[in-house]
């Protein structure tokens, strides 16, 4: 029995280590050995590290068939042993996409355990573009992001748009910056910014619930790290208006104004067209090139206990329309501070002030489109001409000269929080912010007389300020912990938010001086003076409870599942509350144990998810009737006018959330070692209930209740790509996104199969039209198959309302009933939205010499040439128009010369063009100084750039740029002529740190 027993003690002992192996090999980055490299078996408390050869040596315990490798600022890898003693690895270099830490909703989370579709942009992708817009720096940026430059003004901001329109009202994402909910960034100072997540689907959306229908951007700003810097970062540069419409010159108009006479049975007005030769360029009489200023200087630092970045940032640009300019002063004071090891405390603040010199731009560009180009801006006495004279329209070089209106805004946005850690894996915060705006406008009509349509017979002002104050509070309770291979994290909170406006003005008449002294209401005619007061930016507030929770198996397997109850002080009692729940599943199939490391896919991951969101973008107080005072009736038998009151809207008690149900599936993939980078995700997203006021029958007597109305789908396909390698000195990296997208309206409400919008400024005409089955705001007219060659033709062709004559447009007949009209035979010409978007950037280094490139484009969507149809005198016409209709075969595509008539009266196909276009929006080259030099002059970095942006843009439409975007999505794509264009920029500049 001694004997069995020892036998049986020695096999139990000998066995494990009959059963262990001791593996070896070297780790190089492909050239050089990697030192202190972490070597590991998974589910094991075994590892080592290399040497200073990049040796490693690791006794590898029975039952493992793996080891991962890991180093940073390279990609991990996991190696499945296979009996082998020797495994020798290559690490490459790690991307940033997937070493990141990425910001989402309350929260963090490692690119590789994402199950949400998130676009990440990084600070130095932002800084190239001279803008004070952050939102036009991520143009190009993010896939599934749509950025419209909206105006080319002086401090305008960009309009953002993600996968999609899913709505017919507020389609504008919901933005996040550093903890405080906010509608909008103006305020924003681009080189502020640390990083920008893009959530895109569901499952990155739900936890903002109700407002994260449109998608969410969260903007995270700098904080101190490290030893204390002090950074100066200043540009100075040009802009000039990147392309002029062609129109005709004097001799040109003189002659077609002459055939519209002929055509319209008048005597020509013009003996001798050739004398006037080129004439007056309106467009060169308003526009200039204008400079542009920037300077910043940033402290920063920090430590295990604090840390702090205090940056003042100024910027100056004048328009390249005359008149316009734009000044901003900006500071920022970012402070984190532990206090205790379980308390940290902290907090962001933003003040800016701007001013804005305001000329009406829509009205000059407008004019200087249509005026004559016989007539010239002063007359030779040093005067402005009248231009009504001929073409019948205003100078609007004395327009500019005449405006006298300044605004100015003041705000401060900003949050503190507190972070309170207990029981080792719990942490407690809570934050509050505030947002608080103050605008102030000032604007002064002097007396002049031009002509007898621009005219000021008394001097008048008009004074107006606002405030908007909006407040947030969050607490939040988050949890983390690790059990062996699984990971568990989750957030829950209960947040609260309250916004308020209100605006007064006023106005008086007859100043008693025109000096910017008497540029006040006490300075006008008491009896001219008018008031009003009342809410402004909305009266509304919104109490939540979300919760997130976050589990991962071996960074193998990801689920997160969230959800968020909002209560909206929008909606009545009945419907108040809305649920906004998501779910994300995620595979990492590379870390699995199968997974053959030495392929050419080093990385692949699935996710999929789905998640409903809400959107309360509407009114306040819409659920119940609006009443106007201030309306007068006559009772009696003597005519005395009482004051009184009536229902101005109706109500709608039933009033609910508009809500988006969208499902997304997405790939990931690095191949050779990570370099290459690609992800995919495709998309669909249906918005029931969308929030509009519907049409009621015009008796009623009010405007109409909002009411849950339509359906609208997107469905679409969003791609990324990066690739990024070097050697030595020399790195380069290229990327590109691109984003398809199908939008449509699914159903409208049963008492309408039209929704109608667009106003063209010709007899009301409206030019879109959302019906179901076609795209948000398309574009609704007529088809223009030709023109009549003869009176044969006109009497084969149905006319429209029998105004038509040779040399007229063709439209189509579209039910063939012998009649065009307006009820049976408009078709969808186009629509504003595009199917495709593209974004491709590079940067190459060698050596200290830097080079980027930034390239943007959209395809797929159309623009309504709108100012080529509203003619309501002797306007000046597009260069198209030498191609006109001038006798039988001439042209069957442009009709002939007329001054107005049924050629510009209705929308149709002539009149819309191709919106595509493909953009070099911004390159910079740039030198950094080697550290010899920069060691000498007490310097830790010191480059200077050249920059060019919108250098070159290949487009089709005849206008300045065919990104048209005018608030509302009804009236997209409509180009009136009255939005300010974009500028060429070019910029010198000089980024120093000490």
């Amino acid at each position: 029995m001694k004997t069995l027993l020892f036998s049986f003690l020695a096999l139990l002992l000998t066995a494990p280590a009959a059963a262990q192996v001791t593996v070896d090999g070297t780790v190089t980055d492909g050239t050089d050995p990697l030192i202190g490299v972490s070597v590991q078996v998974p589910g094991t408390g075994s590892g080592t590290i290399t040497d200073l050869d990049g040796r490693y040596e690791l006794t590898v315990p029975a039952g493992s068939d793996s080891l991962s490798f890991s180093y940073i600022g390279f990609s991990p890898q996991r190696v499945a042993i296979g009996g082998r003693t020797t495994i020798d690895i290559v690490l490459g270099e790690a991307s940033e996409v997937l070493q990141e830490v990425v910001v989402i909703g309350y929260g963090i989370q490692q690119k590789d355990d994402l199950t949400g579709a998130v676009g990440v942009v990084e600070a130095e992708q932002l800084t190239d573009i001279p803008t004070q817009s952050l939102g036009q720096s991520l143009q190009g940026k993010v896939s599934g992001l749509q950025i419209i430059p909206g105006s080319g003004a002086p401090g305008a901001d960009a309009i953002f748009r993600i996968r999609g329109i899913g709505t017919l009202n507020n389609a504008d994402p919901l933005f996040v910056v550093d903890g405080m909910i906010l509608n909008d960034i103006s305020f924003l100072n681009p080189q502020d910014v640390e990083s920008v997540s893009v959530l895109k689907d569901a499952s990155a959306t739900a936890i903002y619930g109700a407002r994260g229908a449109n998608g969410v951007i969260i903007i995270t700003t700098k904080q101190g790290d490290g030893e204390g810097q002090i950074t100066v970062n200043a540009y100075a540069g040009t802009q000039e208006v990147v392309r002029q419409i062609d129109v005709l010159n004097a001799t040109q108009y003189a002659t077609l104004i002459n055939e519209a006479d002929v055509n319209a049975g008048r005597q020509p007005r013009f003996a001798n067209p050739e004398q006037y030769g080129e004439g007056t360029n309106w467009q060169d009489v308003i526009f200039q090139q204008a400079p542009i200023y920037n300077a910043q200087l940033s402290f920063l630092g920090g430590g295990e206990q604090s840390s702090f970045n205090l940056s003042a940032n100024y910027y100056k640009q004048e328009g390249i329309i005359k008149g316009s300019g734009y000044d901003r002063f900006t500071t920022r004071i970012n402070n984190t501070r532990r206090v205790k090891d379980w308390l940290t405390v902290a907090g962001n603040l933003s003040l800016g002030y701007n001013t804005s010199d305001n000329v009406p731009t829509g009205s000059i560009l407008a004019t200087a489109y249509r005026a004559d180009p016989i007539s010239v801006p002063r007359d030779s006495a040093g005067n402005f001409s009248n231009v009504s004279a001929i073409g019948n329209t205003g100078n609007p070089l004395a327009t500019i000269e005449y405006t006298n209106n300044r605004s100015q805004t003041y705000r401060a946005v900003g949050n503190a929080y507190a972070d309170v850690r207990f029981l080792q894996d719990f942490t407690f915060r809570t934050n509050f912010g505030i947002d608080f705006v103050y605008d102030r406008n000032r604007n002064f009509s002097p007396v002049f007389v031009v002509s007898p349509s621009q005219q000021n017979l008394i001097s008048d002002i008009s004074v107006s300020n606002s405030y908007r104050r909006n407040w947030l509070w969050e607490n939040t309770l988050n949890y983390a912990h690790d059990f062996g291979i699984h990971h568990v994290d989750g957030v829950a909170g209960v947040t609260y938010q309250d916004n308020f406006g209100e605006f007064i003005s006023g106005t008086r008449q007859d100043l008693i001086g025109e000096d910017p002294s008497f540029y006040y209401l006490n300075s006008g005619d008491v009896t001219t003076a008018t008031n009003s007061n009342g809410t402004s930016g909305g009266n509304w507030g919104l109490v939540s409870y979300l919760g997130r929770l976050n589990y991962t198996f071996d960074s193998r397997y990801l689920i997160t599942v969230s959800g968020r109850v909002d209560g909206s002080s929008r909606f009545g009692d009945n419907y108040r509350y809305g649920f906004f729940p998501s779910v994300g599943l995620g595979w990492n199939i590379s870390n699995e144990d199968f997974w053959n490391d030495g392929g050419p896919v080093s990385r692949l991951k699935l996710r999929a998810s789905w998640g409903r969101t809400g959107n309360d973008r509407i009114g306040d107080f819409d659920y119940i009737p609006r009443v106007a005072s201030g309306v007068g009736a006559v009772f009696g038998g003597e005519p005395v006018l009482l004051p009184g009151a009536t229902v101005s809207s109706l109500a709608n008690p039933d009033l609910r959330w508009e809500e988006t149900e969208q499902t997304d599936l997405g790939v990931e993939v690095g191949l050779f070692n990570n370099q290459l980078l690609f992800e995919a995700d495709v998309y669909r997203k249906f918005t029931s209930g969308v929030l509009f006021p519907a049409p009621i029958p015009d008796y009623i007597g009010a405007d109409p209740a909002v009411r849950n109305v339509a359906e609208v789908l997107n469905r679409g396909l969003d791609l990324s790509a990066s690739w990024r390698a070097g050697t030595g000195t020399f790195r380069y990296s290229v990327g590109a996104n691109a984003s398809f997208v199908h939008n449509e309206v699914v159903t409208l409400d049963g008492n309408t199969q039209n929704r109608f919008g667009g106003a063209l400024g010709v007899g009301g005409q409206l030019g879109t039209n959302s019906q179901p089955g076609t795209a948000a705001g398309s574009f609704f007219g007529y088809e223009a198959i030709g023109v009549f060659q003869n009176e044969e033709q006109l009497g084969q062709f149905a006319q429209l309302n029998g105004r038509q004559q040779v040399g007229d447009i063709i439209y189509r007949d579209v039910n063939g009933d012998g009649v065009v009209n307006a009820a049976n035979d408009r078709v969808v010409l186009g629509s504003a939205i595009p199917d495709m978007t593209l974004g491709i950037n590079g940067s190459f280094s060698y050596s200290g010499l830097e080079l980027s490139f930034d390239v943007t484009g959209q395809f797929g969507n159309e623009v309504i040439n709108a100012k080529q149809m509203a003619r309501f005198g002797a306007y000046n016409y597009e260069q198209r128009w030498l191609d006109r209709f001038t006798g039988e075969g001439s042209s069957n595509v442009i009709p002939r010369a007329t001054i107005g008539g049924p050629n510009f009266e209705n929308l149709s196909s002539l009149y819309v063009e191709d919106g595509s276009y493909v953009r070099l929006r911004n390159v910079t080259l740039g030198y950094r100084f080697a550290t010899a030099l920069t060691d000498r002059l007490r310097m830790q970095s010191l480059r200077v750039y050249v920059n060019g942006t919108n250098l070159v843009t290949s487009q089709k439409y005849t206008g300045y740029n065919p990104e048209i975007y005018n608030g509302s999505v009804f009236d997209n794509g409509i180009d009136r002529g009255d939005i300010y264009p974009i500028a060429r920029t070019i910029t010198a500049g000089i980024d120093v740190t000490f």
